[in-house]
């Protein structure tokens, strides 16, 4: 449980991070950049979330305890674990390919190979760290997550991510949020 109390933190964090309002210390790149760069963490945390339940559900004690609480606790939390389910494959492989921290050298390579010779994109030059910036490397992030798809479908795809990653991120603070009130129930915890 405690291990799902700060992966609640960190994917709220997350999705503050996605608004589409302008912050200005972490937009000095850009704040698609900075979408991007939250978006790309909520996987890896999405995955984890998913790991971490799990192993609650091995918990069998907990299960059973779980399941003499208010129904809505445990419908919530079985919500939960459905949806990472169903959306684990395109976690996983986000999370692999570019998920915060890390970039698959294949997935980059095979980009690289399908993106037009033409493709324009902005460099931001400057003599300090916090001047220069290499906008463009948005454009390899983007040709890595939907290179398997055509150039007319890849606004489709991108938007079918989102809203499956975006509607998993908000089931999964709820369902942490009530299963965080069961386990307190449970083990008589004072808040």
């Amino acid at each position: 449980m405690a291990r799902l109390c700060i992966l609640r933190e960190d994917l709220y964090l997350e999705l503050r991070g996605m608004v589409d309002k302008p912050i200005p210390d972490l937009d000095e790149c850009s704040s698609d950049w900075r979408e991007i760069y939250f978006f790309r963490n909520s996987v890896r945390t999405l995955l984890e979330i998913r790991g971490a339940a799990e192993t609650i559900r091995k918990k069998k004690a907990f299960m059973q305890a779980l399941a003499k609480q208010p129904h809505r606790l445990k419908v919530s939390f079985d919500k939960l674990a459905s949806a990472l389910n169903l959306v684990h494959a395109l976690i996983r492989k986000l999370r692999n390919e570019v998920g915060g921290g890390h970039v698959s050298q294949e997935a980059l390579e095979e980009a690289l190979t399908i993106t037009a010779h033409d493709t324009k994109g902005l460099l931001q030059l400057g003599d300090k760290p916090k001047e220069l910036h290499y906008k463009f490397a948005l454009e390899f992030i983007g040709a890595a997550m939907l290179r398997h798809v055509s150039y007319q479908d890849a606004q489709k795809e991108w938007q079918r991510i989102l809203e499956s990653t975006f509607e998993l991120s908000f089931k999964a603070i709820k369902a942490i949020d009530l299963l965080f009130v069961a386990y307190s129930r449970i083990y008589n915890l004072r808040i």
